[in-house]
């Protein structure tokens, strides 16, 4: 027996859709909170997967932001001596 443990959480469906997941289930030979269980996994893994690359990816471009502004540093106070 697992020693995880679970909360519950209530979720609606549109009546066809529920029918969707009754006949699947029934199919599949799964209970309803498997499947959602499943589902929920698999759609949370993604979601977080897809905000680590956006922070991977806002982290590359702050450093080649940082790094075009040190190329220039030298030019911007150049051209700020003769003012």
């Amino acid at each position: 027996m697992s020693n995880k443990e679970f909360k519950v959480v209530e979720i609606q469906l549109e009546a066809d859709l529920y029918e969707q997941v009754q006949e699947y289930c029934a199919l599949e030979e799964l209970e309803e909170k498997e499947l959602v269980s499943c589902f929920m996994t698999k759609f949370v893994k993604e979601k977080l997967n897809i905000i680590d690359t956006l922070r991977n990816g806002y982290a590359e471009v702050a450093g080649i932001n940082l790094d075009i502004c040190n190329e220039f540093e030298e030019c911007e106070k150049e051209v700020l001596s003769q003012y």
